[in-house]
């Protein structure tokens, strides 16, 4: 069926001039946007209602008024869709106007429009600063104005806007695309002269390919049409969706909807699951095959009329065809596609990745990110040593024919019958035949020695589920050790603002998630339980609720907050006027700010671990959040039906639980059990301290009731709840769980703290005496129960407090205990009023001291001394962390010194090491990640531990 008509042959068609453009402004772009800024408490409707009122007006004026053909308007109401390319960024725009304006030379004006980021208000966009200020330096028409008729505007229709933009198009894309030659065109020149400001400002959104409606996208395609928005994601082009799709009673076949050729669609997905090898290899019925996981970026190759015509599209539908080649004779990639003589037209898929020419090696697309399409662009491939490599994996389409329905081998035949690679430039993924676990097992011991991302299991028989992610596509990779599961893209649902924002993002709950109810939010349940129940993605979303998660500052520029809040202008609600509703759930950590999930942005979310504390317990809805949260990028792609959900909370974390102890590599039993612990006075909480064995009798007859963890000022180590409870029994000490009962003798008991924790205040308010955990470690040190001394109070009694300050001279040291090194240095350190020291000395007193805390490094070295290692080491060690000889014991392996052979195999060797981590399990290993040196630089710099992957160190 031509894709231009509908099922009776007819094409959509406008029975009178299209309106003018300031028409198609006041009637919809105004409108929205002042729904927008309004204050929904003085609305007597819900505000989705009053959009979609305003749009199903405007577009039965339009069917009524002008036609069914809606394309003229619809290019100009979601320009961003549109294919018509200006090459017009913020930056040309500014500088386009400071010229047409005559706009003096480091001007205010100037600098507002080149710099506006810096001047804007909070939901400010570019066109409004620039229509602000054309509006003081040129008066705007109105009827009865006494200007000369042939200087007056002229109205400016939509046909004759649409036809003006494609005549710049042409124009920007034939000569030069500076600012210079914008300002002299004639056409924009037209176009400013004769609109009115309204019309301007929607004008530059259009020009920059701004959201004009903001995100009533999916609002207006469905009144336009009810299956608007799903033939939109298969052919991803407005003129094809409006020819199609103009009379809402004519609706589509399932056969509409399948992938057509030279229309972007979406592919279908690896699904991520934590069940066992054998549990994997029985959901492919262990027949599938193998494929390395290729870290780079999804693209379809549509070729067509025997390569004369080539496009090179990415998962969202973006064209990168004048990136890497429009047909056979481009420089690029496209030239490498050496195909059949025989086919003429096919849609490949496969994944872009990032060749380093120099060293024979496939990057890390964390490493190089945007570096080839940068490299392209300069047309600088040699130089940089970097070039794109597109590495095929499945054929969907040849000649006229789909393949979605014919099963995977028989589309891996074809593809291999009809594609000849060229090395370096286009391949064909090598693939492995497969019947069970251990196939599995020696695949991603042999992934990690290489250190690729993992591995891809494909059903044998499976069909091409287009957009879906289901059992029958299986990733898996090695988990990494102090982090949690991989990065996760979370929904913001709140914002507290100051200095710098912070964002709350929440876990998505669906409705279909049958097995979650508000009884459950804080339990796990085995994992192959989880999984079994799991939906089939491919099947429709709709939003239950959000769950509060964390709170996410780290990783954002200011200038990305101020571009979130463009994106979100109008979208929020303060908390203490309009409360937020029932679907958003939030802990006790209420935001200033909160926003609609289905208005909101995704942020791609790193993290070190879970923080399941109790003061943490409460203060998000999930009942947990993350510790070292980091912001690695705003994914705009991205909506609330594409974001982390609780359900894959719940089996990563279960996943976790089932994986080795890092350090002794010993399965943990996945029962049932709380993610949080409340560890409060009448919490029934106890440590088991069976399989502890004592060491001495130090604490013999005390009893001791600890509330919290204790960090050790010397070393900057932490030692937790657990740790201390663990530290008392071993020398001979009693535990208290239950402090109420008071089966304890008073003059014995000692009470551990050393937060002010609500259970400590508690305590304090009632008359108990708190003292710290370095009392504990000191008695230890001394080999006997020592006096106290102030810096063993944590909150005592004044009467204490005196007598522990008269056992100590006024230097504070000790009259009667042992001190050791760092002992004497922090009483030094204590008692320097002013010395001369060198500035690395300062340097250190103010840095966190915490930045690497749990941090276990390994330092690949060269065998002769190295004072770069020693500096690293030395840097390390002052940021919290621990230097470590024992590959086994180590959380993250660092390469101190430029790439070298010995280096190298160094790396191989370990590498060898991680990958029988394999075998040792039934489950997929955690390892170390291994980066370069400049992760502890940077890391240190930014004030955070920065995401691991894109330090990642390579080895030919």
């Amino acid at each position: 069926m031509d894709l231009n008509y509908n099922e009776a042959g007819e094409e959509p068609m406008n029975i009178s001039p299209s309106p003018d453009f300031l028409w198609l402004c006041k009637e919809l772009f105004v409108k929205i946007d002042e729904i927008a800024k309004s204050n929904t408490k003085e609305l007597n409707k819900p505000v989705y209602t009053l959009y979609y009122e305003v749009i199903q007006r405007f577009i039965n004026l339009w069917r009524k008024t002008v036609g069914n053909d809606i394309y003229p308007a619809l290019r100009l109401i979601l320009p961003y869709r549109d294919r018509t390319i200006f090459n017009i960024k913020e930056i040309t725009l500014g500088k386009a106007l400071c010229l047409w304006l005559k706009l003096p030379r480091n001007s205010i004006t100037e600098k507002k429009l080149l710099h506006w980021k810096e001047y804007a208000s909070r939901g400010d966009k570019l066109s409004n600063i620039c229509v602000d200020e054309i509006g003081k330096r040129r008066s705007e028409y109105s009827q009865g104005s006494p200007i000369k008729k042939s200087l007056r505007p002229t109205r400016i229709s939509i046909d004759e806007l649409n036809s003006k933009l494609d005549q710049l198009s042409q124009e920007r894309n034939t000569k030069d695309r500076g600012y210079k030659s914008l300002a002299n065109s004639e056409i924009f020149q037209y176009c400013l002269h004769n609109m009115s400001f309204i019309e301007m400002k929607y004008f530059f959104d259009i020009l920059l390919k701004n959201r004009v409606i903001g995100g009533q996208e999916h609002k207006f395609l469905n009144c336009w049409h009810p299956d608007a928005r799903d033939y939109l994601s298969v052919v991803s082009d407005l003129r094809v969706l409006t020819k199609r799709l103009w009379d809402p009673n004519v609706r589509l076949e399932q056969d509409d909807l399948a992938i057509r050729i030279g229309y972007a669609f979406s592919p279908q997905l690896a699904k991520k699951v934590n069940s066992t090898y054998a549990t994997v290899s029985k959901k492919l019925s262990n027949n599938f095959l193998i494929e390395e996981k290729m870290d780079g970026e999804r693209i379809q190759i549509h070729y067509m009329n025997y390569g004369k015509e080539i496009k090179f599209l990415s998962r969202r539908g973006t064209d990168f065809t004048y990136l890497y080649g429009s047909d056979l004779n481009s420089d690029t990639v496209a030239k490498y596609l050496k195909l059949d003589r025989k086919v003429k037209n096919c849609i490949l898929d496969g994944e872009m990745v990032t060749f380093d020419i120099g060293r024979g090696i496939v990057l890390p697309f964390g490493i190089v990110k945007s570096s080839a399409k940068d490299v392209l662009t300069q047309n600088d491939i040699l130089n940089e040593g970097f070039s794109p490599m597109c590495v095929i994996f499945d054929l969907l389409y040849v000649n006229g024919v789909p393949l979605t329905e014919s099963p995977l081998h028989q589309r891996k035949d074809y593809l291999t019958k009809i594609l000849t690679p060229v090395p370096h430039r286009v391949e064909v993924i090598n693939t492995v035949k497969c019947d069970g676990e251990e196939l599995i097992k020696s695949s991603l011991e042999k992934a990690i020695y290489l250190g690729s991302e993992g591995i891809i299991l494909k059903a044998y028989n499976s069909k091409y589920s287009i957009g879906s992610r289901n059992d029958s596509w299986i990733k898996v990779k090695p988990e990494y050790l102090e982090q949690f599961g991989e990065n996760m893209d979370l929904i913001v649902m709140g914002r507290d603002s100051g200095k710098k924002d912070s964002l709350i993002c929440g876990l998505i709950v669906y409705e279909n998630d049958n097995k979650l109810n508000s009884n459950d939010i804080v339990e796990i349940t085995s994992a192959d339980e989880i999984e079994t129940d799991l939906p089939d993605e491919s099947e429709p979303k709709e939003l239950k609720c959000v769950m509060s998660f964390c709170t996410i500052a780290n990783g954002l520029s200011q200038e990305e907050f101020k571009e979130i809040s463009r994106k979100t202008r109008g979208k929020w609600k303060r908390s203490e006027t309009v409360p937020p509703p029932s679907e958003l759930l939030f802990g006790t950590k209420i935001p200033v700010e909160w926003i609609d999930p289905r208005n909101s942005i995704v942020l791609e979310v790193k993290a070190r671990s879970l923080d399941n504390t109790s003061a943490k317990s409460h203060k998000y809805k999930v009942g947990c959040t993350l510790f070292g949260g980091y912001c690695r990028q705003v994914r705009y792609d991205k909506d609330w039906r594409n974001c982390y959900t609780y359900r894959s909370f719940q089996d990563d974390r279960m996943s976790r639980n089932n994986q080795y102890n890092s350090a002794n590599h010993e399965l943990v039993s996945p029962k049932r059990r709380k993610l949080n612990k409340n560890y409060g006075i009448l919490s029934s909480f106890q440590n088991n301290t069976a399989n502890v064995n004592k060491k001495t009798e130090i604490f013999r007859n005390l009893s001791f009731y600890v509330t919290t963890d204790y960090i050790d000022e010397c070393n900057s180590k932490r030692n937790t709840k657990e740790d201390i409870i663990d530290t008392i029994v071993e020398n001979g000490g009693k535990i208290v769980y239950n402090i109420l009962l008071k089966e304890w003798d008073y003059k014995h008991l000692r009470i551990i703290g050393n937060r002010y924790t609500t259970e400590c205040k508690t305590l304090t308010r009632r008359g108990y005496d708190i003292i710290s955990a370095k009392w504990i470690i000191d008695c230890i040190q001394n080999n006997r129960v020592i006096k106290l001394e102030p810096d063993h109070c944590f909150d005592v009694s004044k009467e204490l407090s005196n007598l522990a300050h008269w056992r100590v001279d006024k230097f504070k040291d000790s009259y009667t205990s042992l001190v050791d090194d760092s002992a004497i240095l922090k009483c030094i350190e204590d008692n320097v009023d002013s010395v001369k020291v060198h500035d690395s000395y300062n340097t250190y007193y103010s840095i966190p001291q915490f930045l690497f805390y749990r941090r276990v490094v390994f330092i690949v070295q060269d065998t002769i001394y190295n004072p770069n290692v020693y500096n690293l080491q030395i840097k390390i060690k002052l940021f919290g962390g621990e230097i470590t000889t024992d590959l086994d014991t180590c959380n993250l392996v660092v390469i101190g010194i430029k790439y070298s052979i010995d280096i190298a195999n160094d790396i191989r060797n370990i590498r060898h090491s991680f990958s029988k981590r394999v075998r040792a399990s039934s489950h997929v290993p955690t390892i170390p990640y291994i980066v370069n040196s400049h992760w502890i630089e940077e890391s240190i710099e930014r004030n955070i531990q920065l995401p691991e992957e894109d330090f990642q160190y390579v080895t030919s």
